[in-house]
């Protein structure tokens, strides 16, 4: 028989936000091992917050009768086994959280989840392509894939054009990084390190909100795209160690604001205006962006020809 609860909620962590319950929650502190398969009972149930709470073995395809569920987190424990194809079914579902477990396979396309917004799944076994098929892929906002077995970064990862943040680092990709990526116009962090990609950053400008570029230790190569780079106004953080960029060159803005790189390798050149060649190593290079007034680097200038 179907029960009106719509909560199930159950941590092991230090600070618990489980401290109150009431009639609409249970306190499912029993469930010790293995998720049951008579949790398909519990048909209104709209959240699921099992987070560090020890369990193993695998998610009961019976998930897919909680057609209410809005939220599902079993972060931190240790499932196994691929996932069940009956989470398509929940057409409600806005937050997955996966994480930290020992979850495999490829991972199953979702193209009746409509709201989801956000997906965690790092520290898994997933393999195969990187999940994109959701069913509004504009809605995706986090997505975080980071130290799984991921070997393929489909082009129609270019789909998911609302993308706030994406984490991909640490997967065994070993092909190309597809040129739809740089159509993702919303990316604020993009993380993509260690992963044995290789091609161009060509194309990087388009994204014009980043704040984070992470492609470090990977098999890029061709000419390091500066003036993109140099154009992102919002970027904060850029690593690139580990990759076989050659020379660009090397631009500063028009009068007023001079943006600098800040790291050793990238700023060998003259802070003057317009375009300066540049040949230097960028490959092996990690660093900030600052700002700095034109009247600053001007008499910076001065100082090292004194």
């Amino acid at each position: 028989m179907a029960t009106q609860v719509k909560s199930i909620v159950g941590s092991n962590d230090e600070e618990s936000d489980d401290e109150e319950s009431n009639d609409d929650e249970a306190d499912y502190q029993q469930v010790e091992k293995r998720l049951p398969k008579s949790i398909s009972y519990l048909t209104a149930v709209e959240e699921i917050i099992m987070q560090n709470y020890t369990l193993i073995g695998e998610i009961p395809d019976t998930f897919g009768a909680l057609k209410n569920l809005t939220m599902l987190r079993l972060r931190g424990n240790s499932l196994t086994g691929p996932l069940p194809s009956s989470l398509n079914l929940l057409s409600r579902l806005t937050f997955l959280d996966l994480s930290h477990n020992q979850l495999s396979g490829d991972f199953p396309a979702l193209p009746n989840l409509h709201e989801l917004m956000s997906i965690c799944i790092t520290q898994n076994r997933f393999t195969g392509p990187v999940p994109t098929v959701f069913g509004d892929p504009r809605k995706l906002i986090y997505f975080y894939a980071a130290d799984n077995c991921f070997s393929i970064l489909p082009g129609s990862i270019g789909q998911l054009t609302n993308l706030d943040e994406l984490f991909i680092s640490r997967n065994v990709f070993s092909c190309e990084i597809p040129s739809e990526i740089w159509n993702v116009a919303a990316l604020k962090f993009f993380e993509v390190s260690g992963c044995k990609l290789f091609g161009s950053l060509a194309g990087v400008g388009n994204l014009r909100n980043l704040r984070w570029l992470d492609v470090s230790n990977n098999q890029l190569s061709g000419e390091f795209p500066t003036r993109e780079i140099l154009h992102l106004e919002n970027l904060e953080k850029l690593h690139l160690v580990g990759n076989q960029f050659s020379g660009g060159e090397y631009w500063t803005c028009p009068r007023g604001m001079t943006r600098l790189p800040c790291a050793e390798g990238f700023h060998k050149c003259r802070h003057k205006h317009g375009v300066t060649p540049f040949t230097g190593d960028v490959s092996d290079s990690e660093f900030d962006f600052e700002y700095y007034s034109e009247d600053e680097s001007d008499e910076s200038d001065d100082n090292e020809e004194g």
